[in-house]
């Protein structure tokens, strides 16, 4: 029993040392407690103020005069391409990609969060005669993704804020 102890302790110790933390909730400077953002579609909006809200911040569309935080989506796109075919020609595995360019001033107008560009990228296969599947597979996945880039784009505010 002991033994078991101190390997707990010494793999605590490892992990702690390397800068490891388990994710739990964003830290955010005070200046994005109300922060808006123009630019980009509902889906991603949807998943961002879920994201701000775990950090205790409110995230809302702009109206009118912008006094707080502002982030700006400059591109925001998503699109399928053919990733494989077969001797044939048909199209076996497709490739999604989501492109996001956004940058984050202060209600100044001042820079905090320079421009930055995320892209994510997700593959699956494509199967003729599944066709019902293979649309459900790609709604799911582009679901994902946007929750994936709410994620990455608080990491960022995260990294560059603190």
């Amino acid at each position: 029993m002991k033994r078991l102890g101190f390997w707990v302790v010494a793999i605590s110790m490892l992990l702690a040392g390397c800068g490891f933390q388990m994710r739990g909730e964003w830290q955010l400077p005070a200046v994005m407690q109300n922060t808006v953002i123009s630019g980009g579609n509902q889906v991603l909006y949807t998943h961002l103020q879920r994201e701000f809200r775990a950090a205790s911040a409110e995230l809302s569309r702009p109206q009118g005069d912008v006094s707080g935080a502002h982030i700006i989506i400059q591109l925001n796109q998503m699109d399928k391409r053919v990733l494989s075919v077969d001797s044939r020609g048909k199209v076996i595995e497709y490739e999604i990609y989501y492109d996001l360019h956004f940058k984050l001033l202060d209600g100044t107008g001042n820079q905090i969060v320079p421009p930055q560009k995320i892209n994510l990228t997700r593959d699956y296969p494509f199967v003729a005669t599944d066709v019902l599947g293979a649309s459900q597979e790609e709604v799911l996945l582009r679901n994902d993704m946007y929750r994936d880039m709410a994620r990455q784009v608080m990491r960022r505010i995260q990294s560059q804020t603190q």
